[in-house]
């Protein structure tokens, strides 16, 4: 497989994936409106504690016993049918113990609440679990497209059902039952599609050859959920499921916008960055595009969906959110990190440095804990700052250690886009000024319509006076993109 025949199919699927990720991302917030204002807090406050309990199970199976099969470059069948067997069987036990232990692992967690709803996602990680080897082979051979109309399917069918169940009254199993329906088409859609089925090719040495990339893998995950849980951990002892619902709402509004920017980029990373990691160059040259058009795209979007949020969230899901409006404006100040820094471990692990991520992850968790007694006293909004300063403390070192395995500069990922965030900055200034002196009293709606027409004008003005050379940049990005052809010389 030559390098450009990788990036060309790697664009392919950018495409498909960006246009899921934004068709989602409408539709997704469409239904979310209405379900917030159904559903309240509360019940997405159970969920989410719920996943602290199903995300310590995840460390152990799914992604963490499935990303060597997309990591390694020789793969076999008996790499495949071990994976599958060691994953399904331990999926079971565990789901068994959640089941059987749902009231005192709630009790454990301060919600009691979350007892109910336990035994049936156990359930569904079960079924879930089938689709985790199927679904790693799809992401290998890069036909992330077939995976993309899967995940449509799933999330359209199940989102009407989310909303007819919680119109209906069904509180926090509609959110469960409609994860149940989509789960099911998901599963059946990987399993297909990948033309895969498990065979009985169990083999000690296929694990002991997968064991060294998986145990650091697990070690990852593992340190990935301290780092997660401790602050709703934190919060729901001070807060209770309420608290930890205003946490996720803020959380998923900030992810969704990540996500919609920026998660195709970084959801096959790993793989392009595996089949590319023999031609350093290739990477770098790889890096410096992708870096010119996400910084362009993710410095303007947060900063101007931070300065609207005080007015879009009660327009949007009610009063009842207001409280969440200060810490959503503290995840998206984020994305001026993610939109270089949301790469790093996916590089890391690319390159098959499975071991600086345990160190990224370890110094963040210690940070959590000094930093905590200061924050929470201020309630939702200091875990909020606790997360965002945890963040920004920690990516210098990823950036040092990307540059260590990988070869790109450290120096480089600090300052690439700095002619958009300089922009993004003089774009809130205009925002802010034409909201404070110019739109006082004028309905909210139309408020929010001047301010988000001010930045796109103020933005668009300042990158054509100061960020000329980004614009460039992207420009001859896109064409390097499209015209990356077999001339290539690096065999992959």
């Amino acid at each position: 497989m030559t390098a450009s025949f990788i990036i060309r199919r790697a664009m392919r699927n950018l495409v498909w994936m960006f246009a899921h990720s934004w068709g989602s991302a409408i539709f997704g917030l469409v239904s979310f409106a209405i379900m917030a204002r159904i559903l309240g807090p509360e019940p997405y406050g159970i969920m989410a504690l719920a996943s602290l309990i199903f995300g310590l199970v995840g460390i152990f199976v799914g992604p963490p016993l499935t990303e060597s099969l997309q990591q390694r470059e020789d793969l076999s069948d008996a790499h495949l049918d071990t994976t599958f067997w060691l994953n399904s069987g331990l999926t079971v036990l565990f789901s068994l113990i959640i089941a059987l232990l749902a009231k005192p692992l709630a009790n454990l967690i301060g919600a009691p609440a979350v007892a109910d709803v336990l035994p049936a996602l156990s359930l569904l990680m079960v079924l879930g679990s089938v689709e985790g080897v199927p679904g790693a082979l799809l992401q290998r051979r890069l036909e992330n497209d077939k995976v993309v109309l899967i995940e449509t399917v799933s999330e359209v069918v199940s989102t009407g059902a989310a909303l007819v169940l919680a119109i209906l009254g069904f509180g926090v199993w509609a959110l469960v039952l409609s994860m149940a329906v989509g789960t099911v088409i998901s599963a059946a859609g990987i399993i297909y599609a990948a033309k895969w089925r498990p065979g009985f090719a169990v083999s000690r040495n296929a694990f002991r050859e997968l064991f060294a990339f998986n145990r650091d893998t697990v070690l990852t995950y593992l340190l990935g959920y301290v780092d997660d849980a401790i602050p709703r951990f934190l919060l729901s002892m001070i807060g209770g499921e309420r608290a930890v619902g205003l946490l996720a709402m803020a959380g998923n509004v900030s992810g969704m916008l990540t996500e919609l920017l920026m998660g195709p980029f970084n959801e096959i990373a790993m793989n392009v960055v595996a089949r590319l990691q023999s031609s350093r160059k290739t990477v770098h040259d790889l890096l410096d595009r992708v870096f010119a058009m996400t910084t362009a795209a993710i410095y303007p979007a947060t900063l101007g969906l931070a300065m609207v949020a005080p007015l879009l969230v009660p327009l949007v899901v009610g009063d009842e959110w207001v409280a969440a409006v200060l810490p959503i404006q503290i995840f998206l100040v984020l994305g001026i990190r993610d939109a270089t820094g949301n790469f790093n471990i996916a590089i890391l692990r690319g390159v098959g440095d499975s071991k600086s991520p345990l160190l990224i992850l370890s110094i963040g968790i210690v940070l959590l804990g000094a930093m905590a007694p200061f924050l929470m006293p201020y309630g939702v909004v200091g875990i909020a700052a606790l997360i965002a300063l945890r963040t920004f403390l920690t990516w210098p070192l990823s950036a040092l250690l990307v540059q260590r395995a990988a070869g790109y500069s450290a120096l480089h990922q600090l300052i690439v886009g700095w002619q958009a965030l300089l922009s993004a900055l003089g774009m809130a200034g205009a925002v802010w000024m034409v909201q404070k002196f110019l739109l006082a009293g004028w309905p909210d709606a139309v408020v929010i319509a001047v301010m988000v027409v001010t930045g796109i004008v103020a933005y668009g003005a300042l990158m054509f006076l100061i960020g000329a050379r980004q614009v460039r940049e992207i420009r001859e990005g896109m064409t390097w993109f499209r015209n990356h052809h077999d001339s290539v010389e690096d065999a992959i």
